[in-house]
């Protein structure tokens, strides 16, 4: 996808250059900090994250198909052992990571790194979706994904 049509997709979903979710970016991010901390595997909002989420926080992209799936860029605890496999996905990066989103259909969470890389973690693997934004965006909606283990240290 283009970059005007990624940001096309993105101004559809209620986004536009300069958005600010303000007062809603700790309460975004604390619920996140708070269930991984509490699986033993704590993680931090960094500079990439909080920006990503300061700016993209609480949007819903439709991603076209069959079945009906969206992602909503907002950070989510997804399921037990979510802590522990964002740990083991981080250590085999050697980067920080920071869940910033999932897919709706399937659970599979959005994570970008401290470089501001971004990350699929999906029940059949874990998948790297670009190096920005806008990459992400353009995977997510039509691909195609590669295999993180490419990024792997």
């Amino acid at each position: 996808m283009t970059t005007a049509e990624v940001e096309a997709v993105l101004t559809e979903a209620g986004w536009s250059r300069g958005r600010d979710v303000g007062a809603r970016l700790p309460g975004l991010l604390g619920f996140v900090t708070a269930r991984f901390a509490g699986e033993g595997h704590p993680v931090e909002p960094f500079r990439a994250a909080r920006d990503f989420v300061r700016e993209f926080g609480g949007l819903r992209l439709v991603i076209p198909g069959t079945p009906p799936d969206a992602v909503a860029f907002t950070p989510h605890w997804i399921y037990e052992e979510s802590g522990e496999d964002v740990a083991a996905l981080a250590r085999d990066l050697g980067r920080r990571l920071f869940p910033v989103g999932y897919e709706t259909f399937d659970g599979a969470m959005v994570l970008i790194d401290d470089t501001g890389r971004f990350f699929l973690l999906h029940h059949t693997g874990p998948q790297f979706l670009g190096a920005d934004a806008y990459e992400a965006v353009s995977c997510l909606l039509r691909g195609p994904q590669q295999d993180a283990r490419d990024h792997f240290v």
